[in-house]
């Protein structure tokens, strides 16, 4: 019935991330290195010690396990690199695609380790995001449809660093998910857990480090946030001052190459833009252009004044969607991103980036995705011997169950007149063959109105059949919440009630198993 994967195209439509899965010729102009490359060896010039001490001091506040401490602390040998992923924090970890890339990234990181080689996970919490309307709910299942829950706050623009966590409103949602998920043997422990990570969380990116350290400290995820960071960081800003728009000229040149190559580049910037935001008092970002001098929103800065602005206040400097990798990778010792389908496009134009910091680019490995299969959806597809995919368009598999109960009727009845047919056209032709183009219009014509009253009977058993319409829909909207991937929509709490957290051990085995990309089905 199903197969354990599904196909590249069906998760992506990014060209050039599906050719980078397949290794096309066409990709290696792009990325220096592919994930199936064997060699890994690696210089790193970054300074162990320093960041070592960033790490445990914020690990430690999240009351992360012995794990988490060890993996932080054996980044002080030489042999010891970092896989890293990272996203914007969701409101207990957000669609299920945060929980797949920090699962993948411990995955390869066991992969890569050997007796020369130790490979630890870090997870990049970009909580210098500031897009509220990408966070503000989550969505579990209510009767098996998605049931999406809001989290009422007013958008000011503020990074989540520093956008204060209203613990009262998450205790709501908290509510509204026990009462609308199943009850299980998991379900309160789990909930209680829950609460006292909001209790002792202070903002929304704090929230979201120590959910996340709750559901993978024990698989040694080390977690950061920038912020925590920035004064490491300012030799990749004192650059981008000094030579402002460089990165800029570099991303849409690399754009122009992948245009040439039949690839559509997924950035370009006005050539005056500079990757970089300044912070404000609150915590908003504000955009930094460069025309002769700096524009910081309605004031003009010289590069004498950032360049001092940076020696004092570090912290008032944020990296964008393109130089938070560079930032990332100047401070640690990296061999590889995990990045989602979407991210490998992006990827495909830092080359050159990484080039005019002096920094060898990560291998970029393509996280595993999943569509969770349960047991009662995997019943509804046995029953009408479809593939997950026929679910994609429900319309178009309640069409065949229903043509399947009168197939045999209409096909007989078409061979009865196509059989009549032959026999009238053999009698015409011995008659006058002029008239066999008259036969042959007869034929279509007949055909054509069988078909007509066929999908009329059709759309009056789909009407008629109440049970397989139910069915199906709820099928779907299991698998396709909003016509969506699973896995861009639901929440992990909706999992972690149903099956305890063994679901993650679940994932965890799955991936053992899987090629690096693959979007796994998982049977619970």
């Amino acid at each position: 019935m199903t197969s354990n994967a599904l196909p590249y195209e069906f998760v992506t439509s990014e060209k050039i991330t599906i050719d980078y899965l397949r290794r096309s010729k066409r990709v290696r102009l792009v990325f220096p290195k592919h994930f199936k490359d064997t060699n890994i060896v690696r210089k790193s010039r970054v300074g162990r010690q320093k960041i070592v001490d960033k790490l445990l001091d914020y690990n430690r506040k999240l009351k992360a396990p012995r794990q988490v401490i060890q993996n932080i602390e054996s980044l002080l040998r030489p042999e010891t690199h970092a896989v890293i992923t990272g996203q914007q924090p969701g409101l207990f970890s957000g669609p299920l695609y945060t929980i797949y890339k920090a699962m993948s990234t411990i995955v390869i990181c066991e992969r890569l380790s050997d007796q020369t080689y130790t490979f630890i996970p870090i997870f990049w919490n970009a909580s210098e995001d500031h897009d509220l309307s990408e966070v503000n709910h989550i969505t579990v299942f209510k009767q098996n449809e998605p049931f999406k829950i809001q989290y009422s706050c007013e958008s000011r623009g503020i990074a989540f660093s520093h956008m204060s966590l209203d613990k009262s409103e998450l205790k709501r949602m908290l509510t509204i998910v026990e009462n609308v998920c199943p009850n299980t043997e998991f379900k309160a422990s789990l909930l209680q857990d829950v609460g006292a990570a909001i209790q002792g969380s202070s903002t929304i990116g704090d929230f979201f480090s120590r959910f996340m350290i709750y559901l993978f400290g024990e698989l040694g995820l080390v977690m950061i946030e920038p912020q925590y960071l920035r004064d490491l960081m300012i030799p990749v800003f004192d650059k981008l001052i000094r030579r402002p728009t460089e990165c800029t000229r570099i991303l849409n040149e690399a754009g122009s190459r992948l245009n040439r190559l039949g690839y559509s580049p997924k950035i370009h910037k006005k050539s005056n833009v500079c990757n970089f935001f300044i912070l404000d008092d609150e915590g908003a970002r504000h955009r930094v252009t460069y025309n002769g001098e700096f524009r910081v929103g309605s004031d003009g800065y010289t590069q004498g004044e950032l360049l001092r602005l940076l020696d004092d206040e570090p912290s008032r400097f944020s990296a964008n969607a393109i130089t938070r990798s560079v930032t990332q990778d100047s401070l640690f010792p990296t061999f590889a991103y995990a990045a989602g389908p979407n991210e490998i496009a992006y990827q495909a134009q830092l080359k050159e980036v990484y080039d005019f910091f002096d920094l060898e680019m990560p291998v970029v490995f393509p996280r595993f995705g999943a569509t969770i299969l349960e047991r009662k959806v995997s019943k509804v597809l046995r029953k009408y011997d479809a593939e997950i995919h026929e679910l994609r368009k429900p319309e178009n598999l309640m069409k065949r169950v229903a043509k399947g109960k009168i197939d045999d009727v209409f096909n007989s009845f078409r061979s009865e007149v196509l059989r009549g047919m032959d026999d009238v056209t053999k009698e015409v032709e011995s008659i006058d063959e002029t008239l066999l183009r008259s036969c042959s219009l007869a034929r279509g014509k007949l055909l054509k109105t069988i078909g007509v009253l066929e999908d009329k009977i059709l759309s009056k058993l789909k009407e008629h059949d109440v049970i397989t319409k139910r069915q199906i829909t709820k099928a779907y909207n299991n698998l396709f919440p909003y016509g969506d991937l699973q896995e861009r929509q639901i929440n992990i709490l909706d999992y972690l009630i149903k099956f305890g957290k063994g679901f993650l051990k679940i994932v965890y085995e799955n991936y053992l198993k899987a090629d690096y990309g693959e979007h796994r089905v998982i049977t619970c």
